[in-house]
């Protein structure tokens, strides 16, 4: 019988703190002088990246030392009050709207999102969910469609936000949880194949997502309305070049480019930091993915191999899409990069996930 061991994560924390660092930076680089400008400090973002960076730490060390058998019994109550705090964003003087968007809370001068956490919640109890009923996951009604409701009761209240990029990343998560959990690909596809045209009648309904897809689809059309941002983040790719204008040097973050800081930062690393420095993010991200995959493959129980996949997959996704929009593969969908975005929810979520993935990691039989 072999003997547990420790499975070293360190050069998973090693990476995670590489794009922390890396992130801090452009931060800086990217809203300095728009801070100065709105907030009269330089330093405005960079104090409250730092901040969510110490808070995401605590988060970290929290879930990569709690008991793993523990994890099993707060799935369902962290899902339950994750999924409740969504509604939050309807209470008036807490709930907070931007972008045409309510998906904020602000509570004693934070501000934070919900569906953030419900991520992290949502994964956490899908794999836990799978792991009891384990017996019945090649069985439609029983093992496979339960989860679909779940998945549907949630994505009925996230529509309301609106936020149609949590609804897909989660469907796309799940999928790939159920899939590695056990589930037949034929009733994935039953259900997939038909909420295909459906998703699209949703997506084009509304003005503004129809008005991304056209954007998507030619920037060139309307280059100073629906297509700026894109056009803007080309030419900082453009001018970029293979190695950038240099750290700091840096022109699209002067008023051009829209969400310079967040969800564009990336367009600024293209800039200043060239296709090197791009290439050598995406590195990064690909290392992290290779090692939540190796992690899961390594793991010997249900529970813990479907939740390295979900966190994995969850983390790999959202840098995919993130940096797919901002070069123009996808339309815009208003999600972060992790660990290299501005942002206080998503920043402190991420850090949670790979503290767990950590976790995890303690548990593989080497």
């Amino acid at each position: 019988m072999p003997q547990r061991k420790r499975y070293d994560g360190g050069v998973l924390l090693t990476a995670l703190v590489i794009l922390l660092a890396f992130g801090t930076v452009m931060v800086f680089s990217s809203s300095g002088i728009y801070a100065s400008d709105k907030y009269k400090s330089i330093h405005y973002f960079l104090m409250k990246q730092v901040f969510w960076i110490g808070a995401g730490s605590l988060g970290l060390i929290f879930f990569k030392n709690i008991k793993y058998e523990k994890l099993k019994t707060l799935a369902k109550p962290f899902f339950i009050i994750s999924v409740l705090s969504l509604f939050l964003v309807f209470v008036p003087h807490l709930g907070k709207a931007a972008g045409g968007a309510k998906r904020w809370v602000s509570l004693f001068g934070f501000t934070f999102e919900p569906s953030e956490i419900l991520k992290l919640a949502f994964i956490i109890y899908i794999a836990e969910a799978i792991e009891r009923k384990q017996e019945l996951i090649r069985y439609f009604m029983r093992g496979f469609l339960p989860y679909v409701l779940i998945l549907g009761c949630v994505a009925g209240v996230l529509i309301l936000q609106p936020d149609v990029g949590s609804i897909l990343m989660l469907t796309f998560v799940l999928a790939l949880m159920l899939f590695v959990g056990g589930v037949r690909l034929s009733h994935v596809l039953a259900v997939a194949l038909p909420l295909v045209p459906l998703a699209c009648i949703v997506i084009m309904k509304a003005s503004y997502r129809s008005r991304r897809i056209k954007a998507f689809l030619d920037p060139w059309a309307d280059p100073q309305g629906t297509g700026f941002q894109m056009v803007q983040s080309f030419i900082a790719f453009g001018s970029g070049g293979i190695f950038g204008k240099g750290l700091g040097n840096g022109t699209q973050k002067l008023f051009y480019l829209p969400e310079a800081h967040t969800d564009f930062i990336f367009a600024i690393v293209g800039e200043e930091m060239g296709l090197a420095g791009a290439t050598a993010v995406l590195l990064v991200y690909s290392f992290i993915i290779w090692k939540g995959i190796e992690i899961a493959l390594k793991l010997d129980d249900t529970f813990g191999k479907v939740l390295a996949v979900g966190i994995t997959s969850w983390i790999g996704l959202q840098a995919f899409i993130n940096m797919s929009v901002v070069t123009g593969l996808l339309p815009t969908k208003g999600l972060t990069l992790p660990f290299i975005s501005y942002g206080g929810s998503s920043l402190l979520v991420n850090m949670m996930a790979v503290g767990l993935l950590l976790n995890l990691s303690k548990q593989v039989r080497r």
